[in-house]
């Protein structure tokens, strides 16, 4: 008699704590939230070809020696959207868009500028949530597409004559849009003001692999040569640079 009533005192805990942690686990999932969306506001700082210099004597006929190509700093502003699934709490897939107006690929002339680029990224972050602040690491591959991102020839009857010579004007050359393979590597730093909202940021090295294509430059002379520097156009070969990309955004979880 002792026995069956241990038994059904042991049973009926047993049901207890089972019944408890289904309820916990129902009400931990339903506080999870798998979905995310937000937008941002970021920087690009794209490396941009200004000048070139000889590295060897000046040339009046095709192919001409090699050069060494100068490159500025731009920062170019932008601002666009992301949306994200959480696989787990410190594992998630995310896609963002970005749209950079008036980001420029060329430093001169004035006529090159004026362009837009759009960004977009794909790919994985991973790291650790915690209740109030997740730090995380980042791998989103993708693409930078330029609207104004390669020169061509344009098809009047005397620009056909005149690109073949050397340096080529470059009133007979017109913009055309270039699309580009772009990693985005770095490190995301959340924080969490309620269980909804997210406050985000972003910093990491977007390596951007350019195929070949055709640049506007400054041309300097080489060494020893008493020439002016003049605006010339020059192929230049395919290349990865690398560009810093910071953002902040604010994000929302359901």
């Amino acid at each position: 008699m002792r026995i069956n009533s241990l038994v059904s005192v042991i049973l009926g805990l047993s049901a207890l704590f089972i019944n408890s942690q289904n309820v916990h686990s129902q009400s931990s999932g339903a506080d999870e939230k798998k979905f995310e969306v937000g937008g941002q506001f970021s920087v690009l700082q794209s490396l941009i070809p200004s000048e070139a210099t000889f590295t060897g004597v000046v040339c009046v006929t095709t192919p001409c020696p090699s050069f060494v190509i100068s490159n500025s700093r731009e920062l170019q502003p932008g601002f666009g959207g992301r949306i994200g699934y959480n696989l787990t709490t410190n594992i998630a897939i995310e896609a963002e868009l970005t749209f950079f107006p008036g980001a420029d690929s060329f430093s001169v002339p004035d006529a090159f500028k004026g362009g837009h680029k759009i960004e977009g990224l794909f790919g994985v972050k991973a790291g650790k949530r915690f209740d109030k602040v997740g730090i995380f690491a980042k791998a989103r591959p993708g693409f930078l597409y330029a609207s104004k991102g390669d020169l061509q020839p344009r098809t009047d009857v005397l620009c056909i004559a005149m690109v073949n010579i050397f340096p080529p004007p470059a009133g007979c050359f017109e913009t055309i849009s270039k699309s580009s393979f772009a990693v985005d590597l770095g490190g995301v730093v959340e924080v969490y003001p309620t269980k909804r909202t997210i406050i985000r940021f972003d910093a990491g090295d977007t390596i951007v692999r350019r195929g070949e294509r055709t640049v506007p430059v400054v041309l300097n002379p080489g060494a020893g040569v008493l020439a002016p520097s003049f605006l010339t156009i020059i192929h230049v070969p395919a290349e990865a640079t690398h560009n810093f990309q910071g953002s902040i955004g604010i994000g929302f979880r359901f």
